[in-house]
Formats: C-alpha cells, sequence, structure tokens
C-alpha cells in the first residue's frame, strides 16, 4: 500500500498471504484492493513477467511453476520459430 501512496503500481500474490486465519486474510485483500493495489496469484505474476509465450524462458517457466501445458507451449514455441 506505501508503493502505491507513492504512485508505482503495486501487485501482490494471494498464494503468498502469511496466515491461517481467513478473517485475516479477507480483510487484509480487501484493505489493499480498497488501496489500488492489485491482487493476484503467482503463477498469474509470474506468467505477466515474460510478457509473450515466445520468450525463449517460457517453457522453462511454466515447467517450473508445475503448469501441465508447459510442454505444449514450448512445441508450439519450437514449431513457431521453425526448429
Amino acid at each position: 500500500m506505501t508503493a502505491v501512496r507513492k504512485g508505482y503500481n503495486s501487485y501482490v500474490a494471494v498464494d503468498a498471504s502469511g496466515t491461517f486465519s481467513q478473517t485475516k486474510r479477507e480483510t487484509g485483500l480487501l484493505r489493499m484492493v480498497q488501496a489500488g493495489v492489485v491482487v493476484s496469484d503467482y503463477a498469474t505474476l509470474i506468467v505477466e513477467l515474460l510478457g509473450d509465450n515466445a520468450s525463449p524462458l517460457a517453457g522453462e517457466v511454466y515447467a517450473a511453476l508445475d503448469m501441465p501445458w508447459a510442454t505444449l507451449v514450448g512445441q508450439l514455441t519450437q514449431s513457431a520459430r521453425g526448429k
């Protein structure tokens, strides 16, 4: 929330929350959303950092995130490049 107040775009990965209390988790997320923080999950945020599935890192990133379609993305990328 401080980053938003200082003019930065701020993102939070909800699955990185550090509480076992559902009430505290929901209250904290609501406060962040009200302050302008973008709430997402870690996998989505990492994929967005790629910017493009054609990135040479895409296959490795998806595999590291244990996304079952990572192999398909790698195959499509290689096919598009004619490899």
